[in-house]
């Protein structure tokens, strides 16, 4: 996850690696050379007791038993002043050839064990090399389906074995996945879209849309529009790495979970957590210019490809007609042969019925459209009178949902015996719903009310997203005082009129 200066491959490779790719004036012989490697290379992907040298033979020369292949293995053997052939140059001895060039260029190793049966051995460069070299002979698309889903699931679920550092670092690698195979997608869409744009008849038009492009990369691209959307996972992953990232306790136990697993020291190990996360955040932020990008070009594609397909089949070079001229004559030479009838499994002729021309059948001239007039819109003005009958009805209709009463039980399940209580340390079940909260804060003065609103010193409370000014909520008092003697006492308080004019202020 830490950035680390670029190794030159090539200074660990062998030297001569590659030098069997490059045959000279056999140019065929590089295809045999890496056919025989990926051979091999599938006898030893799964192979748990090793292979030996009778069974990579036997595989070298089971492909060398097509005669082109053995024939040209053959003239570059017999061209090879160093290849040893003795006797009777057959299969097994060219195949053995073809064992010393792979083992000599460092594509094998061969082994001896106590009882002088010989292994082969594929280094570890050579699997990452084949497994490459394979992918890219199967034409077979990215296979990134999952990898946004697997991210968000070890991101998002806690559970007493979770690990952060293992959480984080396999996330990171499916995201890079993710990334990196959106651009190759992206890429790949704009290769075959200039392969289109060239001079390509019909048939290989079609071909390169159905048998190329839909099951190479249609299938990724609906993936990334349905099952692997991005706007699916990606709020849930941002929201809770940047709550990660501002949580120094988190960060440091991730720390240490990370220099206990990798060796490292803490600060690196901080260092890498860090930018594990915010390489995680950002690449998902930056995502919508691709996704954008992918879109337009995978409409052009799809709209050049049928722009091409029409244009070579009417073309004013008279491509098409000399079409259907072809297929007339290929038809009637079927029939001077007496193949006059169509096969069993061919689909019956389409009969139209003729009909009549009738008005309809003809040309006709276009007519011009009438100009587009749109209506005027005019926002009526609401009479006042009608404007404070609505307000007098909204008054009544919040007045019936939240009453003092009501708001006196609300405020009386958090004071709970206290005479005097802080913003502060009122639980979050208070702001739950910020509604109750405004409204418990208005009807302070409210003289049904058993509490009061008074301001408070110090910096102001955080709410979630919203900043509270400091306030105690404080009980004036008992709650089960009838409400006719505290009427009754001398107050300086607000009517009630005066106090739904308020809230409705504060609505507003």
């Amino acid at each position: 996850m830490n950035p680390q200066p670029h190794a030159n491959p090539f200074d660990t490779l062998p030297p001569q690696l590659f030098n069997i790719l490059g045959t000279g004036s056999f140019v065929n012989l590089q295809r045999h050379h890496m056919a025989v490697l990926l051979r091999i290379y599938d006898l030893a992907e799964f192979n748990r007791f090793g292979l030996t040298r009778d069974i990579v033979l036997a595989e070298i020369v089971d492909y060398l038993g097509d005669a082109q292949a053995a024939a040209e293995v053959a003239a570059s053997a017999a061209a090879d002043g160093d290849a040893g052939l003795t006797g009777e140059k057959s299969l097994q001895e060219f195949a053995s050839w073809l064992l010393r060039r792979l083992a000599e260029s460092g594509w094998i190793e061969r082994e001896q064990s106590a009882d002088y049966t010989e292994y082969i051995i594929l280094p570890d460069y050579a699997f990452t090399l084949l497994e490459a070299f394979r992918a890219i002979g199967q034409q077979r698309p990215r296979e990134y389906t999952g990898q946004l889903y697997a991210a968000h699931q070890l991101l998002t679920s806690q559970h007493e074995e979770f690990s952060p550092a293992l959480a984080v670092s396999q996330a990171y690698e499916n995201v890079r996945g993710l990334v990196r195979g959106l651009n190759e997608l992206n890429q790949n869409i704009r290769r075959y879209t200039e392969r289109v744009t060239k001079d390509q008849p019909v048939p290989e038009l079609m071909r390169m849309q159905f048998d190329n492009y839909a099951p190479a990369l249609g299938a990724a691209y609906h993936a990334l529009k349905t099952s692997d959307h991005i706007s699916r996972y990606r709020r849930d992953i941002v929201d809770r790495l940047e709550t990660w990232l501002q949580d120094s306790a988190w960060l440091d136990h991730a720390a240490g979970d990370l220099a206990l697993q990798r060796h490292v020291t803490p600060g690196q190990a901080e260092h890498e957590i860090h930018h594990a996360l915010r390489f995680i955040v950002e690449q998902l932020e930056g995502l919508d210019p691709l996704l954008a990008e992918i879109d337009r070009r995978n409409t052009q594609y799809l709209r050049t490809s049928l722009r091409q397909v029409r244009y070579q089949m009417g073309s004013a070079d008279g491509a098409f007609k000399d079409r259907l001229v072809g297929l007339a004559q290929g038809l009637a030479r079927l029939q001077e042969d007496g193949l006059d009838r169509l096969p069993e499994d061919a689909p019956g002729p389409r009969q139209t019925p003729v009909h009549a021309p009738d008005r309809d059948s003809f040309y006709t001239m276009p007519t011009a459209r009438a100009p587009f007039d749109p209506a005027v819109i005019v926002k009526p003005l609401l009479d006042p009178q009608d404007a404070a009958t609505l307000r007098q009805v909204a008054l009544r209709e919040i007045g019936a949902g939240i009453t003092p009463q009501r708001i006196q039980q609300f405020v009386g399940r958090f004071l709970n015996g206290n005479g005097r209580i802080h913003a502060s340390e009122l639980p979050p079940d208070f702001y739950a719903d910020m509604q109750w909260a405004i409204f418990a804060l208005a009807y302070g003065h409210h003289p049904e009310v058993y509490y009061g609103v008074e301001a408070a010193h110090g910096d102001p409370v955080e709410i979630g997203p919203y900043r509270v000014q400091p306030f105690e909520l404080v009980k004036l008092r008992p709650m089960n005082q009838r409400i006719s003697e505290s009427v009754n006492q001398p107050t300086n308080k607000p009517t009630n009129k005066q106090t739904n004019q308020r809230t409705n202020e504060s609505i507003e």
